[in-house]
């Protein structure tokens, strides 16, 4: 036999709260209203509503504005402050343009005059819920709309420090807070460390943060935003981060104007995430906090995902650079080639005063920069005597065949032009492409001096290594044509001043 379908749930009909210090006024109210279908309350005073709001969520208060103890107008400016997604309707037996305009700056939908008619009663109150309602829509769609183009951006970049920058910059724009926090959990070898990302202040577009660390010290949690542990001290570490995650949930330490997320993968806490408004701003509302907490499961996913994609990168760098250097061990003449040019093509870039980054950026293309031989013949590759024109013309594309095999590695693509480059003449007459000095990035210019020097004072199956000062005087013959005559001068002076004095040895990579 079948079963009857369970009817629908019904949705649970809008409460009202009546605030009214006359009691004929106060149930005759009440009575029009719950035949109507609202679910209605009732206080006495301004002093009683308060304790109702206290206790319970109401869509809509009616209240009088001439009340003994607390008054109307001093209850709405206090559901502004700490109701505002309260509505409200005010009435009174003494109208007067002022208090009309009072109340409705305060946020009062409607104003009524006493004695109030059952069709104004029933009029103004269906009118402020339905646009209640038309509101709320608004609401859920815009939120829905921003949990999107939220999780949108975030996830276009797998860059962790890209994605924190993304994050806090749309947090400040959707909630403008005084003061953004992010801090995650970072499991190092052989530390374990809590770290607080980055801390704004300001809101909308301000300036982007700059990282801060505090050490946490026991008992110091209030405070707290990184804790580094010795190997062994894990557990303790950990037993400190949850000690921390419950201090930041406790609801002493979340008033109005703050509001806290721990973020979670696996169900494992990784991070905090911290707003705080000034006191001058207006507190959370609970639907911001909702749409917080959702914004934090994305942040967590996100992030844990920009983490796992990054092991993966540094897995295939790792596993290119050994294939580089297994290409390099096929022949003995060129074995640690890569990393004497890696010496040499960081020091010039030091000298150039590069950033770090483009500093880490020219030791890795140094390091891979013939990785494209990976693809040339054996018996090209390793033949003992000088290559004819057509063995050549196979050599000449290692260039290409490198840039390609970087290509997949998202971290390395800044290194394309550099590989690729490394054997062009600054005069337009080299390979792959014929580019000329001003198509060059500067790295690409140095390591063509780098790895020329290096080739030159190397021995090969064919030849002996020239001594460094004949070396040196081709690089400076063949500056303005085959390399970069400025970067040579300072090559030279690099080589003469640091390799005689023994100095150079002691470089590494």
């Amino acid at each position: 036999m079948a079963q009857p379908l369970a009817a629908s749930a019904q949705p649970a009909p809008p409460r009202l709260l009546v605030v009214e210090d006359d009691a004929t006024v106060r149930d005759f109210c009440m009575r029009v209203l719950r035949m109507n279908g609202y679910a209605v309350a009732t206080a006495e005073n301004g002093r009683a509503a308060l304790a109702r709001l206290q206790e319970a969520r109401f869509d809509l208060v009616l209240t009088d504005l001439q009340m003994p103890e607390l008054t109307g107008i001093k209850l709405l400016e206090h559901m502004r402050q700490h109701h505002a997604d309260v509505d409200a309707i005010a009435f009174t037996a003494y109208a007067t343009v002022d208090t009309a305009r009072q109340a409705l700056k305060l946020g009062a939908f409607d104003y009524l005059t006493k004695p109030v008619s059952v069709e104004d009663l029933e009029r103004t109150v269906r009118k402020c819920l339905e646009l209640r309602r038309i509101r709320q829509e608004k609401e859920r769609l815009s939120e829905l709309v921003a949990m999107y183009e939220f999780s949108q951006t975030i996830a276009s970049s797998l860059d962790t420090a890209t994605q924190v920058q993304q994050i806090v910059r749309l947090l400040g724009q959707r909630f403008a807070p005084h003061e953004v926090s992010l801090s995650l959990l970072q499991v190092t070898d052989p530390v374990l460390e809590l770290l607080a990302a980055f801390r704004a202040s300001g809101n909308g577009d301000s300036a982007l943060p700059s990282p801060q660390l505090v050490v946490l010290e026991q008992g110091d949690a209030n405070r707290a935003s990184s804790v580094t542990l010795a190997r062994g001290h894990e557990r303790e570490g950990q037993a400190l981060l949850e000690a921390h995650l419950c201090m930041i949930n406790a609801a002493a330490s979340e008033g109005p104007q703050i509001a806290q997320e721990v973020l979670r993968t696996s169900d494992q806490p990784v991070g905090v995430l911290r707003l705080e408004r000034g006191a001058e701003q207006p507190p959370f509302e609970p639907d911001e906090r909702r749409l917080l907490a959702v914004f934090a499961s994305q942040i967590a996913a996100s992030l844990d995902n920009a983490r796992l994609y990054q092991q993966l990168q540094e897995q295939n760098l790792q596993t290119v650079i050994a294939l580089a250097k297994a290409i390099e061990a096929r022949d003995p003449y060129t074995r640690g080639h890569s990393e004497q040019v890696t010496r040499y093509a960081v020091r010039m870039m030091e000298l150039q005063d590069a950033s770090p980054e483009r500093i880490e950026l020219m030791r890795y293309a140094s390091l891979l920069h013939d990785i494209g031989k990976i693809g040339i013949r054996d018996d090209i590759l390793l033949k003992p005597e000088g290559l004819n024109a057509e063995e050549f013309a196979v050599m000449r594309t290692h260039p290409q065949i490198g840039a390609n095999i970087l290509r997949s590695i998202r971290s390395l693509r800044d290194a394309l032009p550099i590989v690729e480059g490394h054997h062009e003449r600054v005069d337009g007459r080299g390979y792959p492409h014929g580019h000329t000095a001003e198509q060059l990035p500067v790295e690409a210019r140095i390591l063509a001096v780098c790895d020329a020097f290096e080739a030159m004072t190397s021995d090969r199956a064919y030849r002996k290594g020239m001594p460094v000062d004949i070396a040196l005087d081709t690089l400076l013959k063949g500056s303005g044509n085959q390399w970069d005559r400025q970067l040579v001068d300072i090559f030279a002076q690099m080589i003469r001043r640091e390799f005689h004095a023994s100095v150079w040895h002691s470089l590494s990579c």
